[in-house]
């Protein structure tokens, strides 16, 4: 918190002219040169960064609240800070800086935390990472005599200049004065980093203004128009122009720090027609900019010397929920009004990428932390069987329950089946590995008996009756599901004896019609009153898009904003679409990372004038087609098999002599960013659209193909063969369309054969 205030008396503080904390802290840079530990070094030089630009931070919250300022005010020697004089041993070497003062207004700002992010931020992290401060603003007094005065009744021009151009006048004065705060604070942060005075270059505005513009035109950030083979600007070749900004980098000053400085400067040439797009409007800006170099210096302030170059990555914020705040908000409200005999439906609808998976994931671990259990299961267009999914994800659940809780759901699940226990073994075999007691005492049940959807669905309701614990039962892309799957959801949420679960769908609202079986879900559960909340989500808006981008490029927001509009242009906010978007402009050079600079540069009308497409599955295909053969085999196998397919399947794969190099197509595949491998040995695609571009690597309808393959076996399950004979009816008809009548004429007979 900075606040206005008088000095207090006898405060544990001394104050320090800022020249002499500046010398003490070049003492102190200087002393670690005979530092052995590299390790401690770095931490140390990082830590005098943060206690600068804490200070920088104070003195523009100053200068922000002082109207008129002659140019002698805003130097280094018109500023003072307080430190403390006994720094506890565990407080964070940068906490020891209280306030910062200007001596020839009087005005104190003093530097603070809230108490409950003292205790969140107050720890050092393990892996070497700088937890950085919030400081909020808040303003109590007045800071001269003549702010908070009523505006004095001004008598009229003698001039004849009407009040039209009066305004106009003190606007363009406004902007001048503004224009020269800004040039003298660059200087300050000059000085304040680099402990020498500011050097006169082509900066200084006491050089006539056209002449200055020419100096400018030469050391702007922006390059030149010289265009590579590919008529891309080569912008991240150009390294710092302005020989002040040289200099600051050739003393180790962080790149935030001199584009900071540099944008001040440009500043100056406002008016001009010469400042770049970069320039600072005010010192307010400045303010947002040093809060966030505070907030999180890892990702903002400091440099990334840990990564290569060469390769750079974008760092996106992994967990991270971008501008879902009041949606998050409405699931977790909704998951802790439930309670035993009291469940609730949460149904959330959207474009596929729009980041339903991750809005629901965000709850689970507020459901692990009141000792509940998250169950996940994820349908897709090539499932045969949905209900078995359901079943699936109420067997692992069995595997999940904890240690505690075992006795007591052991002795509720006697009580409630008695001998037939064996029956619910049956459906979810993981019971008898929890429960070895039970298996004992539960009836047989014969092989050949039947259970039928209506006695699952009562089998899993008295199961969920035992359960002591909440749950949450994730089903996702639910429009693959059919009626008999989404029957047994609203069996056990109706119940209203003992059950307690959370039941959460997803599904693409654009993929379903009106009359399906989703909808006729939630009808009959609001009839059986139980409470459904439906949420539909859409694209993140510009501001929040803006707030991604910025994180994942390590760059202020306000320069990022020209990048932001052209992203939300082509992608509409679509989280997934964002994501591939940006990596199809890194991987074509259209954005790079500039090494001299260390930031990352783009050319908006280089990125405008190209013929990118607006459609996520050709930008997943362009990328899949530059694998190797191997990594596109992989992956049109694992198409096959759905969402994801289990390391095993893989191992028996690659000893054929048909796809023995899929392995080798698996670290490819990995690397790329297509698939990833989950705890339980399985590896699945990353998101739904990459399935589909996958599948979409067969040559249009051959995907079939490779199901019927497994032919013999297809034809010992009823439910099966009926399900295949429908998929080869629609493959055919695709087949006719195209008037491919050979290949239709192989899928309809396929058809036929497969019909009982």
């Amino acid at each position: 918190m900075v606040t206005a205030l008088t000095v207090p008396a006898g405060a544990a503080q001394r104050f320090v002219p800022l020249p002499t904390w500046m010398d003490g802290e070049a003492e102190k840079e200087e002393s670690l040169s005979d530092q052995n530990d590299e390790h401690e070094k770095r931490r140390k030089k990082k830590e005098s960064i943060i206690r600068k630009t804490t200070v920088a931070y104070g003195i523009v919250e100053l200068l922000k609240r002082s109207k008129k300022l002659d140019d002698e005010e805003i130097r280094v020697d018109n500023f003072l800070i307080s430190v403390s004089k006994n720094v506890n041993p565990s407080q964070r070497s940068w906490d020891d800086i209280n306030s910062v003062g200007m001596l020839s207004s009087g005005m104190w700002l003093m530097i603070e935390e809230p108490p409950y992010l003292n205790a969140i931020l107050g720890g050092e992290a393990c892996d070497d990472r700088i937890l950085g401060r919030f400081l909020a603003v808040e303003m109590k007094s007045a800071p001269q005599e003549n702010v908070g005065k009523p505006a004095e009744a001004k008598a009229a021009p003698k001039n004849g200049l009407n009040d039209y151009h009066m305004a106009g006048m003190n606007a363009l004065a406004a902007v001048a004065e503004e224009s020269n705060r800004c040039h003298l604070f660059a200087r300050l942060l000059y000085e304040l980093y680099a402990h020498e005075p500011f050097p006169d270059d082509a900066a200084s505005t006491k050089e006539p203004a056209k002449k200055r513009l020419r100096s400018y035109n030469e050391y702007l950030m922006l390059p030149p128009e010289v265009a590579s083979d590919e008529g891309v600007f080569e912008m991240d070749t150009i390294p710092f122009q302005i020989p002040s900004i040289v200099r600051m980098q050739k003393l180790g000053i962080p790149a935030s720090i001199c584009l900071m400085t540099q944008n001040l400067l440009e500043y100056a040439l406002r008016g001009d027609g010469g400042q770049s797009d970069d320039a600072y409007e005010s010192l307010g800006v400045v303010g947002e900019d040093l809060h966030l170099l505070l907030l999180d210096p890892d990702r903002f302030l400091f440099d990334h010397d840990n990564q290569n170059t060469d390769n750079m990555k974008l760092l996106y914020r992994e967990g991270k929920l971008y501008g879902r705040h009041k949606e998050e908000t409405l699931i977790t409200e909704a998951f802790c009004r439930i309670s035993p005999g009291k469940s609730e439906a949460f149904f959330v609808s959207g474009f596929s990428g729009s980041g339903k998976s991750m809005l629901v994931n965000c709850l689970s671990d507020k459901v692990n932390a009141v000792g509940g259990y998250v169950i996940k299961h994820k349908f897709d267009a090539l499932c045969l069987c949905p209900l078995s999914g359901v079943i699936s994800a109420f067997n692992k659940l069995c595997l999940m329950i904890k240690g505690g809780d075992r006795p007591v759901i052991a002795k509720n699940l006697m009580e409630e089946f008695g001998a037939g226990v064996g029956l619910l073994i049956r459906l979810l075999p993981n019971v008898s590995a929890l429960f070895p007691e039970l298996v004992s005492s539960a009836t047989k049940v014969e092989a050949g008996d039947v259970m039928n959807a209506r006695s699952v669905s009562f089998t899993l309701l008295r199961f969920m009756r035992a359960v002591t614990s909440p749950v949450m039962l994730f089903l996702d892309d639910i429009q693959w599901a059919d009626s008999t799957a989404l029957d047994v959801i609203h069996t056990i949420l109706s119940d209203k004896l003992n059950s307690c679960m959370f039941f959460v769908g997803t599904y693409r609202d654009n993929e379903v019609q009106v009359d399906h079986d989703i909808f006729n879900l939630m009808r009959e559960l609001e009839m059986s009153h139980v409470h459904t909340t439906k949420l539909s989500l859409a694209g993140l808006d510009q501001s929040d898009l803006n707030t991604m981008i910025s994180d994942a490029l390590c760059l202020y927001p306000r320069i990022c904003k020209s990048l932001t509009e052209i992203v939300f242009q082509k992608t509409k906010g679509n989280p997934f679409f964002v994501l591939e978007f940006m990596q199809s402009l890194q991987s074509r050079g259209l954005l790079r990372y500039n090494s001299l600079q260390k930031r990352w540069v783009w050319n908006e009308d280089v990125i405008r004038g190209e013929e990118i497409t607006e459609n996520v599955l050709h930008l997943l295909s362009s990328k899949m087609n530059g694998l190797s053969d191997n990594g596109q085999t992989l992956l049109r196998v694992m198409a096959c098999y759905g969402v994801k397919i289990h390391a095993l399947v893989i191992g028996y794969l690659s000893e054929t002599k048909e796809y023995s190099g899929i392995r080798n197509g698996l670290e490819e595949a990995l690397e790329g960013g297509f698939i990833v491998k989950d705890e339980e040995g399985y590896f699945q695609f990353v998101h739904d659209k990459v399935h589909e571009a996958a599948y979409n690597l067969f040559p249009e309808v051959r995907g079939i193909s490779q199901i019927n393959h497994g032919k013999e076996w297809i034809l010992r399950d009823d439910e099966l063969r009926i399900g295949i004979a429908e998929l080869n009816m629609k493959a055919g008809k695709k087949a006719l369309d195209g008037c491919d009548h050979e290949t239709a004429y192989s899928y309809l007979c396929a058809a036929l054969s497969l019909l009982p």
